[in-house]
């Protein structure tokens, strides 16, 4: 590896490709207008986007895979690639990926069924597979065939729901039900979309196809979806075939623990050929479609978080992604520190020759993640191997229920898009460096999932939430052992049984898995293995490997009780020492907690990438060592700048001391020419050194009108009685069911598929939103979605709808209200409209040069703050403020440092420098500093009144919370500068 001035790496370093540039979920979720399309193509590039995913979401108007879909499809594919970003497609509307928004699974025989358990049965039942009589204690069954209790089993189907626009989902084990959704929906896209597919418009995502719940319940829309297993028409001829014994006198066992059996073969046999229907059936079939067409396949399966997740849903993650040729994941939220998902995703791909891995990223984190969110969440899984980022999510629109389809949007609407270069090109950076050569890493961990597929019964987890106590230590076992090695800079590589069955062999005294080779295994956490492993491990052994069991060894192989005769395998205690004497010494490491790190090799020189995943703490003074003696430069990502790095030589060994910042990441580049460098490598300013802080008040501006958010509202129906003042979403409700009509949510049918239907015409409704001002403003404007579908009085007075402008978004227009309709005192703002299944009732906003004073729910306006004081916003006249914030701090005399101790927004920014995340500190020199808070829209669009408090996934639900969960009064994120600024003097 060579890098010089010169050098086409290095250039690409500087300003990374689009290859390594996000490409979002752009949210196709209104009534679609090419030239607002194009528009936001030409935002996602300047935030530094390398193109996009077209994705239908919850509120499509237009037809989905009608005539104009696809001429908009085309017309984006166009342009983003006459403009140098990729545009990508999706197979879904909404997701999961098989029923083509419904068309395939209108077909009853293309519909999820499932094998139903039922205890004492009333009647003689439908579609009955086998009936039994015993004794039933929770899961444990006993006298199989003499008790006195009833079980049955039959054939149920999934129950129907609007997700899946009155339908269900599809049996993805039926390799019609498949055809059916490549006819309807691939098929489509290759007569609309000619020789795009391939060239401009690049591959397409799928997303979450499952085979169904095991005895879980998820996604079942079912009340007894929890005593259910996948079912297709060929099970129980193809279970015979393939284990050489009927199924169905052996159901009892696949649902229970028969006289108190934990582990069975039936229900591995059971788990593993629902894997192989899967595959065969519905992963093989779109893979060869889209590898005909040059179409690269990326996209998901459900669920990854943890063996449980996988194992209820789809059974070997692993296998999966070999029928990819971008393989992905989905990790949900900003808290999700399910590090193994990546693991497991890189450990198949290094094995099957996968270089490109996606992650579909930042889904569920709600407006408030600032940048050092976005940092977090994405560093991790770049560390151990993502280099194609899939944001979750990037809206067409913010109309009626889209802004609520989890936020925050990552486009135009959020004040921030126009600084999100800075992050987009720290990951571009990040993302190349990973991609380069290969991992340092000869160790196989052997991957416990079939240990979990044994030992499943009825009511071992419900909603991919686990409950078996044998099932928790399991995975206790499989995290502490990944935290161990990560923690202390060892990888490794997962290996899947079914994999090493058929990939594995013994090359030269190394264990070959496909491409990758290993000169040790480690077992540790199996309950049961696999006959074919062992036969493996003891041809590895034979040939010179090692074979380490840390802890209990598996106590079954192929699901029977079996000992191991592991006379020739390395025992150990399961404990952090034991293990680490045993596996591959790392040849980079930092002494430090909560440093995880990565070894790459690249043409005989080497790059080392360490990352502090703690949140909170910095590591400071942390001891270096790389195992080389090439001279060492330290790569940055945020600014792209190369420093050299001073060490001393320790018996082969380069030592030197660094710090990381909180969730910081240190690039080392090991290599006989590096480019001319910046400098030495910079340490940490000590916190001694900021000695001054600069209190007070400030003058500040304001880069957009400040907000009052008007959502509770008195109501009438059909010219009855008002009714009391109640939050917005609450009296949408109200109508709702008052007429039977489906409420709105993440659940709801889809616009376009409503409209094949007459539309319900429901009823007159009136809102009456009231407020005081204090003072009069020079000028107020309302904004409010959907004019044409309202008439408004402000204070009696009719107000003119026909000149309207943007606000944020193209669902919000803004108009100007005439200075003499508004007094002293109380006003009100009364909208009327005929209420239709179509209709949404929303919050309206109140724009102008104002502050904001609140008591409860009720509003009053007053002046703006002279200056703005250090601290919350909220309590300075801008609670629902979601702009930006500039603040002019004086500087003393001979400052050199400034640092932002606390800051409540996205992002800051001193004298136009971003700062996105620790250390917030930027030289400075003058009299004056400008520093700019930029704000999230989380006290604009909420949810504000969702008293749980901090959510691990922020979902829809969220803005409609009932009871405790509940608030009158808005519920606000503290903003602007919480701590007063200190400042370093030389």
């Amino acid at each position: 590896m060579k890098f010089s001035d010169n050098d086409s790496f290095y250039k690409e370093w500087e300003n990374p490709s689009v290859m390594f540039r996000g490409k979002p979920f752009w949210s196709w979720n209104g009534k679609l207008e090419k030239e607002e399309l194009l528009y936001q193509i030409d935002v996602m590039k300047e935030m530094g986007m390398g193109g996009f995913f077209m994705h239908s979401r919850t509120g499509l108007e237009t037809e989905y895979l009608g005539d104009e879909w696809f001429e908009l499809i085309n017309a984006c594919a166009d342009y983003a690639e006459s403009i140098g970003l990729e545009a990508w497609i999706y197979d879904e509307d909404r997701w999961p990926s098989g029923l083509a928004g419904g068309i395939v699974s209108k077909n009853p025989e293309y519909r999820q069924k499932a094998i139903l358990l039922e205890i004492d049965p009333a009647g003689e039942g439908e579609d009955v597979i086998a009936e039994f009589t015993c004794y039933l204690d929770g899961s444990v069954c006993t006298h199989l065939g003499s008790g006195s209790q009833t079980i049955r089993f039959s054939v149920v189907e999934q129950g129907k729901c609007g997700f899946y626009n009155g339908y269900t989902y599809i049996d993805t084990m039926n390799r019609a039900a498949t055809e059916a959704f490549l006819q309807s929906t691939h098929e489509k896209y290759a007569e609309k979309c000619g020789d795009r597919l391939g060239k401009s418009i690049k591959g397409i995502f799928t997303d979450e196809p499952h085979r169904g719940a095991l005895l879980d319940g998820f996604s079942m829309y079912r009340e007894d979806g929890h005593m259910t297993v996948p079912y297709t028409p060929k099970l129980f001829e193809e279970f015979e075939a393939r284990f050489g014994y009927d199924l169905r006198p052996k159901l009892p066992e696949l649902f229970l623990q028969v006289e108190g059996q934990r582990i069975s073969p039936v229900k591995w046999h059971f788990v593993e050929l629902l894997q192989q229907l899967f595959l065969e059936n519905f992963a093989m079939p779109c893979q060869e479609w889209c590898e005909e067409r040059n179409l690269v396949l990326t996209g998901h399966i459900l669920h990854e978080d943890n063996l449980t997740a996988q194992t209820a849903m789809s059974g070997s993650m692993m296998r999966y992604y070999e029928h990819m040729s971008a393989p992905g994941v989905d990790v949900l939220g900003e808290e999700n520190l399910n590090y193994w998902i990546v693991k497991q995703l890189s450990s198949a791909a290094r094995q099957v020759g996968k270089t490109q891995l996606l992650s579909e990223m930042y889904g569920c984190t709600g407006w408030q993640m600032p940048f050092a969110g976005h940092k977090a969440v994405g560093d991790w899984q770049a560390l151990l191997g993502i280099n194609f980022r899939c944001h979750h999510l990037s809206w067409y629109t913010m109309r009626g229920e889209a802004k609520r389809d989890y936020p925050a949007s990552i486009l135009h609407q959020s004040p921030w898009y126009e600084d999100y270069g800075y992050v987009e090109s720290y990951f571009a950076r990040f993302g190349l460096m990973m991609a380069q050569g290969e991992p340092v890493c000869d160790l196989l961990v052997l991957n416990p999932v079939e240990s979990v597929w044994a030992q499943v019964h009825l009511g071992w987890s419900k909603g991919l939430g686990l409950i078996d106590e044998n099932v928790k230590r399991l995975e206790e076992h499989y995290q502490t052992l990944f935290t161990w090695l990560l923690e202390s800079q060892v990888d490794f590589d997962y290996g899947d049984e079914a994999m090493l069955a058929q990939k594995g062999e013994v090359e030269n005294g190394m264990l070959k898995v496909g491409l990758a080779k290993y000169s040790k295994v480690l077992i540790s956490g199996l309950e049961t293995i696999r006959s074919s492993t062992l036969k493996l491990l003891d041809r590895f052994v034979a040939a010179g490997g090692e074979v380490i069991v840390a802890g209990a060894g598996p106590t079954h192989v192929d699901a029977l009780p079996a000992t191991i005769d592991g006379g020739a395998y390395r025992f150990v205690e399961f404990s952090k020492e034991s293990v680490l004497a045993t596996v591959p010494s790392a040849l980079a490491t930092v002494e430090a907690s909560d440093v995880f790190g990565q070894l790459r090799e690249v043409n005989g020189g080497l790059v080392f990438a360490a990352l502090n995943v703690n949140r909170k703490e910095r590591r400071e003074n942390a001891m270096v060592r790389i195992k080389t003696e090439l001279p060492i430069a330290e790569w940055d990502c945020e600014t792209g700048e190369i420093a050299t790095v001073s060490t001393r030589v320790e018996e082969g060994w380069q030592v030197f001391e660094t710090d990381f910042s909180v969730g910081g990441l240190k690039l080392w580049v090991a290599n006989e020419e590096n480019p001319d460098g910046s400098g030495d490598a910079q340490r940490l300013l000590d916190d001694r050194e900021f000695s001054e802080s600069i209190e007070g008040d400030f003058e500040y501006s304001l880069s957009e009108s400040n907000i009052c958010v008007l959502d509770f509202a008195e109501y009438r129906f059909e010219g009855e009685d008002w009714a009391p003042a109640m939050e917005i979403l609450k009296i949408d409700q109200k109508v709702r069911d008052a007429y039977g009509v489906m409420r709105r949510g993440g659940q709801m049918l889809q616009p376009w598929f409503v409209a094949q239907e007459p539309v319900r015409d429901l009823c007159d409704v009136e809102l009456r939103y009231g407020f005081e001002a204090a003072v009069l403003p020079g000028r107020v404007d309302l904004a409010i979605e959907e004019p044409e579908n309202f008439s408004v009085l402000v204070n009696g007075e009719a107000l003119d709808l026909s000149q309207t402008e943007r606000w944020i978004d193209i669902a919000f227009h803004r108009i100007r209200i005439p200075a003499e309709f508004l007094r002293e005192g109380k006003n009100e703002i009364v909208l009327k409209t005929r209420y239709t299944e179509n209709s949404n009732l929303e919050a309206i906003y109140l724009l102008g040069d104002f502050g904001v004073h609140l008591d409860g729910i009720d509003r009053r306006l007053v002046a703006l703050p002279a200056r703005l004081e250090i601290g919350d916003l909220c309590g300075q006249g801008l609670p629902f403020y979601s702009g930006a914030v500039r603040y002019d701090l004086p500087l003393p005399k001979g400052v050199s440092w400034l640092r932002l101790p606390e800051v409540g927004g996205a992002c800051a920014k001193v004298d136009d420098v971003v700062l996105g995340w620790d250390p917030f500190e930027v030289a400075v020199s003058g009299e004056l500093a400008q520093v700019e808070v930029v704000l999230s829209r989380r006290n604009t669009f909420g949810p504000l009144h969702d008293a749980v408090g901090k959510r691990y996934w922020n979902n829809p639900t969220c803005w409609v919370t009932e009871g405790d969960e509940f608030s009158d009064a808005p519920l606000l994120e503290a903003t602007g500068l919480l701590a007063a600024p200190r400042v370093k003097i030389d």
